[in-house]
């Protein structure tokens, strides 16, 4: 059963049990009411009629004619009064004299009502009791009425309560079909948002329209996740099979020459070209291996900022790749507008390394590579330069990817292993920034890293 049903015959029981209940209620008041007031006219009745009755017999006493068939032909006459109003006169003789109290009650079976009032006659006339019996018959034709009247009104209201309270239900809580829907879509793996939920529903922003937004946060969290999850693992796949190509090639390689070298009539000279080759293959993967430890041990360690001199650590780049630069007869310029920088020195030197290692590779003979710092009101600003190769728009989004080489051959021949940018982009996001590539082909690229800077109560330390 739905649970708008549910709800539905609830709610239409505890209504129809609450509009009969106060249908029932009210008849009884209205019978109740009307009873007791025929009651006080009977009682009224009654008293009056005793007080005639005693008037009448102290007259026929006076004139000495106060006998038994008498007073019945008397009472005779008040019976055919009252006879006309359907209310039946009796007067009897007791034998147990009380106290002239009047006395009334109601008896009723079926449809029929009936009112008796009794009440002793004043002395001399004690031994003598009035019995006022009426029957109500116009009472009980109301009564009926009033029965019908009260039946067909709670048959029509509980009609009409019943398709009300089904539109009512059916409206309010169609929103919930919808959401089951939309949960059940998500629980089959859709995660869109949801289109068919107007901005307010017919009641205004309650708990159905709060929950069906919270579904739509949900559905799109878990679809932003998912995708996230889902780049993530492409990203490791990628990185897996890029790494698996890099190991195959120089272990074939190494092991190819080896082969070679152990089996082979070779001579000296080839021995020395298939050592060399081996030793030059073997320091590309004791360089990769590095590289990944050092990144590994850079994300256990703590950092530690402070304000580092670009002057010293430039003049240590240089001597690191002076030998790099005098190979290609390149010229490293650096402007600097400021004197330091806020960081952690061995991520700056690291960082800088892996870039200027990479414009080298990318810059012809002859070029100059421009090394800029300076800095703004809120970031620090690094930017290197090269004139170099260049690159296509398209291969930006994906130069700082493991193991992604624009031009494969020209990096292994130049001794890169191709995780330099991978490992800059990793820095810059431990130092908090953010790092942009402009590059056109034949034109060169342009490496810009943005950085923060430390709020004012640091930089007065």
């Amino acid at each position: 059963m739905r649970i708008w049903q549910k709800i539905y015959f609830v709610t239409l029981l505890l209504f129809l049990l609450a509009l009969n209940a106060g249908l029932f209620f009210a008849a009884r008041f209205l019978f109740s009411y009307n009873l007791t007031q025929e009651k006080k006219k009977a009682e009224t009745d009654c008293y009056f009629l005793c007080q005639n009755l005693e008037h009448d017999l102290s007259i026929l006493e006076r004139n000495g004619r106060y006998r038994d068939s008498v007073v019945k032909l008397l009472l005779e006459s008040y019976q055919n009064f009252y006879e006309k109003q359907s209310i039946t006169l009796s007067l009897e003789k007791i034998e147990k004299i009380k106290a002239p109290v009047l006395r009334s009650t109601v008896s009723g079976g079926g449809t029929r009502v009936e009112i008796v009032a009794e009440q002793n006659l004043l002395e001399p006339y004690q031994a003598y009791r009035i019995r006022y019996q009426k029957r109500l018959a116009d009472f009980e034709e109301v009564w009926r009425m009033l029965k019908r009247m009260f039946a067909a009104v709670s048959l029509v209201m509980s009609v009409l309560l019943c398709l009300i309270l089904y539109a009512l239900m059916r409206r309010m809580l169609k929103p919930l079909g919808r959401l089951n829907e939309r949960v059940a879509r998500i629980a089959a793996g859709e995660y869109g948002q949801m289109g068919f939920l107007k901005p307010k529903t017919i009641w205004g922003r309650d708990e159905i329209f709060e929950l069906s937004q919270n579904i739509n946060q949900m559905s799109g969290t878990i679809k932003r996740q998912i995708e996230a999850l889902e780049e993530e693992n492409e990203k490791k796949q990628r990185l897996m099979d890029n790494m698996a190509h890099e190991l195959k090639t120089p272990l074939t390689s190494i092991y190819g020459y080896a082969e070679y070298l152990r089996y082979a009539k070779a001579s000296e000279e080839e021995r020395c070209e298939g050592l060399c080759y081996i030793m030059e293959e073997s320091g590309r993967l004791t360089k990769m291996s590095e590289t990944m430890l050092s990144m590994r041990l850079y994300e256990e360690e703590e950092s530690f900022f402070d304000y580092v001199s670009l002057s010293a650590a430039a003049e240590h780049l240089r001597k690191i790749l002076a030998k790099k630069l005098q190979e290609k007869n390149l010229t490293l310029r650096t402007e600097f507008e400021m004197e330091t920088a806020f960081g952690e020195e061995a991520l700056f030197i690291h960082l800088f390394r892996n870039l200027l290692e990479n414009a080298i590779r990318a810059s012809n003979s002859g070029d100059t590579i421009i090394f800029r710092a300076c800095c703004d009101k809120e970031k620090q600003i690094f930017e290197i330069t090269d004139f170099g190769i260049g690159m296509e728009e398209e291969e930006l989004e994906k130069i700082t990817e493991a193991f992604y080489r624009v031009d494969k051959s020209r990096s292994r021949k130049e001794g890169g292993v191709g995780l330099g940018l991978s490992v800059a982009d990793w820095i810059v996001k431990k130092l908090g920034g953010v790092m942009t590539f402009a590059s056109s082909p034949g034109k060169g690229t342009k490496v810009t890293v943005l950085l923060q800077l430390p709020n004012k109560e640091v930089r007065s330390r």
